[in-house]
């Protein structure tokens, strides 16, 4: 056992030693010392307690959490005596004069070993040493209970919280950390309890002691009625508002009806607290000495929670008179200084596009960012909402500002309109803001407004009359971050300011056109809000003929940017639009060949080291698999189109250098499908797919549905043998790889039976077929499905093989027939249920001899399988219930497999099938006496020969009805 000194000795050369292995070994011996030493907590707890060496206390603070988590963890039982001797220990330690950062390491610590208390054997202690704490009226007893609180979840037993509460009126006196780490408690417990659990709409037990807690209010309201913005409290008052702002957004969003019926304190003086933080707010913003750009983070953190919180207040009639009543002094001084962008926004502009853009998307859509300017458009959005004429005053004034900013800025002369605007010289916005900037904030807010706006007749006048008057200098004068909020405006009210054959429409949209070719100079972000519009535009049924004539330049302009962008939305508009719009061959053609280039030049890129370029590989190469699927591109359009992406088809010839191999693979397959032939250039890719499977360590992924393709469509390309040798070498290395799973196995062994279902093969290469599946069928085999597809290979050679099939089989001394007849009992409904009874109907038509009992019966257990799975399907999908349990990972897999699988053999109806081959065999073969001995067989033969097979589009049809009746 190691003494003090020596703990001392190792934990300095962990955590401070310069050379990385003697670092990493003094790591390692100290953790093994924590886990094996019984004293290890204690004597860490000393030098965490001494004064003389700071670095080394905190040192040692953090080695007693890994501690903890050894002794948790480690295989000898941690004794409940050893966790209460800790418990005590780490309580002592949180009442001495020691750092914060200490006591933050010894709470982590404590509350790994109350999360470890399962039994409660000490929590009912800790509570009470909480209470006790607090009653001292000690600061560094009431801290200790403070840190204590934060290991502690309330549960049903939540009375002991209110001494926490108590505390509230105790620390005015105390140090500013204190009072923090009790905001931080409170606000915590808070959040946890008020956040969640509110689907219900009657606040649960916990939630109710918060909320009518007069306690909890009294000390909630009292320390935040008077503020100054500055001072060193201002972390402590924004944890406190965060509190009220969780505490009013349950009661006013989530229980709004249950409140009502009973006395809340909180909403008793709502009304106060309302217009102390509207006076506070207001009168801070109009003293010389406000700049919002050298806001603190501490003013910024308490103005968010603040605004958030008026927000969240706004909505309640309670308060209506008194957000009315302010309303101008909330717009001039609360909604223009703080919406405007901040200097790192105007950074962003240039520097930061995507992050530029995703806030300003992120302020029309959700405000989910926990920023000052997301909080101001939850306000405007609660104005419009709650406070009538809100959106007529907010739409005006907003005009208003808009116009005098254009006048100043084209030295024009101030209209007399623009008097009611100079009446506020004094405030804020006129006095401090820049006209640059009071101009994209006026046009920012309007983009917000146009939810409410859009659909007001008059409002198209209003803007259309704006733009055309200010037009000129907006869209050729004014700097790039006003141009990006005019691409927003514009995509904001595109509905009522664009209009067919309007001279203004074809300015904005020619506008909009040459903000995305600002790419190439650099200025990402107009680019990228011009996108959006131009999104928003294509979104639009009713402005589909306003775009028709000039979506071949969109089009262009859109690919040309392409090269510069990363902008997620840039992709996903080129999608639309070639989904919406019929594009001309030559503009088409010109677009693929920009596609193209995009992902070659990203390749290069990803090849110097660039890994992270491969994600816009993949947003490119989305918009070509989207291609093969839209009717007015394929198949008018195959040949160009396959010869512009053919560039990239090289690169599958060494795919260890790519990450888009598999993108290749799903193209050409999605062609295939759509043209049902194999092109030149396809069937050349083919004989590269090998190199896909090695890279893919043998098994077929995306190539299972491409081969499944090549095979069904591929007529001539399999017409050739050396076509048919190379499919079967690539598929025997996956089926005999022992690594992959019997579902991958299966999906080889499938696409061999398509191959012998569709061609006639020589002998040689059904012979080394048929040896290879028997091979494998003599080593393990786990799955019946897979038992079934390898006794499916020689029944699909009956299909277009059978006299070499047959033949192969009687050197094989006939035992492998029986395995095969008796494959039956393998067989899962639908395809491998299918391919035996088409199989062997196809031998026995040809060759009725090899009719017996065995096969006979075999036919009529396959038959009544899949008769029982299509009854009870049938029932399963006329309640909609699913199968949500799959027991069987691999068996799930081989389902899924075959359901997007392309062959002949599911196309018969396999009842059909038996009752046609059973009749031809009944002219040459006497059945009634083969079966004569075997009653139960002679009436099960009977009842499957009666059943009226309904197929699998029938019943979705009467399912289909049955939801529409419903």
């Amino acid at each position: 056992m190691m003494n003090q000194q020596e703990y001392t000795n190792l934990i300095v050369l962990a955590f401070q030693g310069k050379e990385t292995q003697a670092r990493k070994k003094a790591e390692d011996q100290l953790i093994q010392n924590c886990q094996n030493d019984a004293r290890s907590i204690d004597i860490l707890c000393e030098l965490s307690s001494q004064q003389n060496d700071l670095l080394l206390a905190e040192s040692a603070a953090i080695t007693i959490i890994t501690a903890v988590k050894k002794f948790i963890a480690n295989t000898k039982p941690y004794a409940l005596e050893m966790r209460l001797h800790h418990v005590d220990l780490f309580v002592q330690m949180l009442t001495k004069q020691i750092s914060d950062k200490i006591k933050v390491s010894i709470q982590q610590a404590l509350q790994q070993l109350v999360y470890y208390d399962k039994q409660n054997h000490f929590k009912t202690r800790l509570k009470q040493h909480v209470i006790q704490s607090i009653e001292t009226r000690l600061e560094n007893m009431i801290a200790s209970a403070f840190y204590i609180t934060e290991t502690l979840q309330l549960d049903n037993q939540y009375e002991w919280f209110q001494s926490i509460i108590k505390a509230g009126k105790l620390i005015s006196t105390f140090s500013q950390s204190t009072k923090i780490l009790w905001a931080k408690v409170l606000f915590h417990q808070l959040d946890q309890h008020l956040t969640t659990h509110q689907m219900t709409g009657v606040p649960e037990p916990i939630q109710q002691y918060f909320i009518y807690n007069e306690e909890l209010c009294q000390v909630l309201i009292l320390k935040t009625q008077q503020l100054t913005f500055v001072g060193d409290d201002l972390e402590y008052c924004h944890l406190i508002v965060a509190s009220q702002r969780l505490i009013y957004g349950s009661i006013i969003k989530f229980y709004k009806e249950a409140i009502i019926a009973k006395k809340c304190p909180f909403l008793d003086i709502l009304s106060i607290l309302c217009d102390s933080y509207i006076q506070s707010l207001v009168a801070y913003v109009m003293s010389s000495n406000f700049s919002y750009d050298k806001l603190n983070q501490n003013q910024q953190n308490l103005i968010n929670e603040i605004i958030k919180l008026l927000a969240i207040t706004c909505k309640s009639i309670s308060v209506y008179h008194i957000f009315a009543e302010y309303r101008m002094a909330i717009f001039l001084d609360i909604i223009l200084p703080f919406f405007s962008s901040t200097q790192k926004e105007m950074n962003d502009l240039i520097e930061d596009p995507n992050e530029f853009v995703q806030l300003t998307q992120d302020l029309l859509d959700e405000q989910k960012s926990d920023i000052i300017k997301s909080s101001v458009a939850q306000l405007i959005i609660a104005y419009c909402q709650h406070i009538d004429g809100s959106v007529s005053f907010f739409t005006s004034f907003s005009t208003l500002a808009a116009t005098y900013c254009i006048q100043k800025l084209s030295n024009a002369e101030i209209k007399e309109q623009m008097g009611l605007i100079m009446e506020f010289k004094e405030h804020y916005f006129l006095k401090s803001m820049n006209e640059n900037v009071l101009l994209e904030t006026s046009l920012l807010i309007l983009s917000i407004l146009s939810n409410y706006l859009v659909y007001r007749n008059e409002v198209g006048q209003i803007f259309k009359s704006f733009i055309s008057s200010y037009g000129d200098y907006l869209l050729n004068y004014s700097i790039p971050l006003v141009k990006a909020r005019l691409c927003t405006y514009i995509g904001a009210y595109c509905k009522s300011i664009l209009h067919e054959q309007e001279e203004l429409s074809q300015q904005l949209l020619n506008f909009l056109i040459n903000q995305i070719k600002s790419a190439k100079n650099e200025l990402y972000a107009n680019s990228y809000c011009a996108i959006e519009a131009i999104k928003n535009i294509i979104e639009e049924p009713n402005l589909e003929k306003l775009l028709e004539p000039n979506i071949g330049q969109i089009l262009i302009a859109l690919c040309e940017s392409l090269l510069q962008s990363d902008f997620e939305d840039h992709f996903d508009t080129i999608k639309q639009i070639f989904k919406t719009f019929t594009i001309e061959p030559s503009i088409l053609d010109q677009a693929l060949g920009l596609i193209v280039l995009k992902i070659q030049q990203e390749q290069q890129l990803v090849e110097q080291g660039q890994t992270e370029r491969q994600i816009c590989i993949n947003q490119t190469w989305n918009i070509l698999k989207s291609l093969p699927e839209i009717d007015k591109i394929i198949p008018i359009h195959f040949n160009l189109l396959e010869k512009r992406v053919a560039i990239l088809y090289k690169y599958i010839i060494n795919p260890n250098i790519i990450d888009f191999d598999e993108d290749i693979v799903y193209f050409i397959a999605q062609l295939i499908s759509k043209t049902k032939f194999i092109s030149d250039y396809q069937a050349e890719m083919f004989f590269q797919c090998n190199k896909v499977i090695e890279k893919q360590r043998f098994t077929l992924g995306q190539l299972f549905e491409l081969f499944n393709y090549y095979i069904y469509y591929g007529k001539t390309l399999f017409s050739n043998i050396n076509a048919q040798e190379f499919l079967i070498q690539m598929l025997e290395v996956v089926f005999n790889n022992p690594q992959n799973g019997e579902a991958s196995q299966g999906e080889a062994i499938i696409l061999l039976h398509l191959l012998l279902q569709e061609y006639t093969l020589n002998k040689d290469v059904l012979t080394y077929i048929y040896t290879k599946i028997l091979q494998r069928s003599q080593l393990e085999v786990k799955n019946d499905f897979l038992r079934a597809r390898l006794m499916g290979i020689y029944i699909s050679g009956f299909i277009q093989n059978c006299s070499q099939t047959l033949a192969w089989i009687e050197q094989q001394q006939g035992f492998i027939y029986d395995h095969i007849i008796d494959s039956s009992k393998h067989c899962q409904p639908d395809y491998d249920s299918q391919l035996y009874i088409v199989g062997f109907c196809q031998l026995l038509l040809k060759n009725p001899k090899y009719l017996n009992v065995a096969l006979l019966t075999n036919f009529v257990t396959v038959l009544k399988r899949q008769y029982n799975h299509d009854q009870k399907k049938d029932k399963d999908d006329n309640n909609d219930s699913e199968d949500m349990f799959a027991f069987n990972d691999e068996l799930e897999d081989s389902k899924i497999t075959m359901e997007a699988f392309q062959c002949n053999i599911t196309k018969h109806n396999q009842f059909d099938m038996f009752h046609l081959t059973y009749q031809h065999l009944r002219r040459t073969l006497n059945i009634p006496e083969l079966i004569s001995n075997d009653p139960i067989l002679k009436k099960d033969l009977d009842e499957m020969l009666k059943i009226n097979k309904i197929n699998s589009d029938a019943r979705i049809i009467l399912k289909l009805k049955k939801r529409k009746e419903t």
